[in-house]
C-alpha cells in the first residue's frame, strides 16, 4: 500500500550535504545562466560570459578531437587486421611448403589441390595472437577515446546549455571532417553520442 506524505518536514533531515551541493545534485534542466555550471572541478567555473565562451569553443574542439580519435582507431584496426591476414597467409604458406616437400621428398608424385585447401578446423574463427605491436597502440587509443569520451559525458552532466550546443556542434563538425574514415559496423570504438 502507498502511502502519500503531503506535508513532510525535509528541514530536519541532515544529509551531511550544503544546500549548494543539494541544489547542484538536483538540478535536473539546463540553464543559460553564467556560473551556474563548474565544468570538471569546482574551481572551472566560467562566471562570465568571455569564460563561458572559451569553455564552450575548447568543447568543441574536445568534441572534434573526439571524433577524429574514432577515425584514427577505426584506420588503425583495419591495418592491424591486414597485418594479420597476412601474417596467417604466410603461416599457412610456410605450412603448405613444408608439406609440399615431405611429400616430394618421400614420393615423386606433386601436390593436389585438395593439400592447398585449408582444414575445416582452420574455417572456424579464433582470436588473433597477441602482438605487443597491435595490441598496446589499440589498448592507449581506446583508453585515450574513453578518457576523452568521459570528458565529454562530464561537462554535458553540467547542464550548461552553452557546453552542451558546443558539444554537439563539435561532434557533428567532427562526423562531418573524419566520418568517411570510420567504419562503425567494423571497428565500432563503443563510445556512441
Amino acid at each position: 500500500m502507498a502511502h502519500v506524505h503531503e506535508n513532510m518536514d525535509m528541514s530536519s533531515m541532515d544529509m551531511g550535504t550544503t544546500n549548494s551541493t543539494t541544489s547542484m545534485m538536483m538540478m535536473t534542466s539546463f540553464t543559460t545562466a553564467l556560473g551556474a555550471s563548474n565544468l570538471w572541478f569546482t574551481s572551472w567555473t566560467p562566471t562570465s560570459a568571455g569564460a563561458t565562451a572559451g569553455a564552450s569553443i575548447g568543447l568543441f574542439f574536445l568534441a572534434i578531437f573526439s571524433r577524429l580519435l574514432s577515425a584514427v582507431r577505426s584506420s588503425a584496426e583495419q591495418s592491424w587486421a591486414e597485418t594479420l591476414a597476412l601474417r596467417r597467409q604466410a603461416i599457412r604458406l610456410d605450412l603448405i611448403e613444408d608439406k609440399s616437400f615431405a611429400k616430394a621428398s618421400s614420393s615423386s608424385s606433386s601436390t593436389t589441390a585438395n593439400d592447398r585447401s585449408p582444414s575445416v578446423a582452420a574455417n572456424f574463427k579464433q582470436a588473433p595472437p597477441f602482438l605487443w605491436s597491435i595490441d598496446a597502440p589499440r589498448a592507449a587509443l581506446f583508453g585515450l577515446q574513453a578518457f576523452v569520451g568521459y570528458l565529454l559525458m562530464l561537462a554535458v552532466m553540467s547542464y550548461s546549455a552553452w557546453f552542451f550546443i558546443a558539444i554537439i556542434i563539435g561532434l557533428m563538425s567532427g562526423e562531418l571532417l573524419f566520418g568517411r574514415w570510420s567504419t562503425h559496423a567494423g571497428a565500432g570504438d563503443g563510445l556512441h553520442y
